[in-house]
C-alpha cells in the first residue's frame, strides 16, 4: 500500500442544539464557525474550528447516546496549565490531573456528555508544577 492518510479532517460531535452549543465551545474552548463551510448548516453540520484550522468539529444536531470516543486536544506544558486553570473555572469543579509518566491529561465533558481530554507530553514542566 503506497498511500496513507493525511490527518483527522473533522469529528463528528451530537448536541441538542447547535446553536447553544456554540456558546459553549467558542467561550470554552475557543472554537468558532468555519465560515467556508458555514453553507452547510442548512442541512448538515454546524462545522466549528480553532485560527489555524488544525481542529474541525462537525456539530450535529442529535442525542450524544452515551458517546464514550474522546476527543483529545494536544498542547504546550505551558498551556495545559492555563487550559486547567480555565477549565475548572468555568467548570466550577475540580478537574483532576493525570500523570501518565510521559504526558499529563485532564478529562471533561460538554453539557451534553460528549467526553473531551487535553494532554501535554511536556512532562518535566508538568511534573515540577503539579508536584
Amino acid at each position: 500500500m503506497n498511500f496513507k492518510l493525511k490527518n483527522i479532517d473533522h469529528i463528528h460531535v451530537f448536541v441538542p442544539n447547535r446553536h447553544k452549543a456554540l456558546d459553549w465551545y467558542s467561550s470554552i474552548l475557543g472554537l468558532e464557525p468555519i465560515k467556508s463551510l458555514l453553507f452547510w448548516a442548512k442541512s448538515g453540520p454546524l462545522t466549528i474550528g480553532n485560527d489555524e484550522g488544525s481542529i474541525h468539529i462537525a456539530l450535529f444536531e442529535g442525542e450524544p447516546n452515551n458517546n464514550q470516543s474522546v476527543i483529545a486536544f494536544n498542547t504546550t506544558g505551558e498551556d495545559f496549565i492555563n487550559w486547567h486553570k480555565r477549565i475548572n473555572n468555568a467548570l466550577s469543579g475540580s478537574i483532576e490531573v493525570d500523570d501518565h509518566s510521559v504526558s499529563f491529561s485532564i478529562y471533561f465533558k460538554d453539557p451534553y456528555g460528549n467526553p473531551f481530554e487535553i494532554t501535554s507530553y511536556d512532562y518535566e514542566i508538568l511534573s515540577s508544577y503539579y508536584k
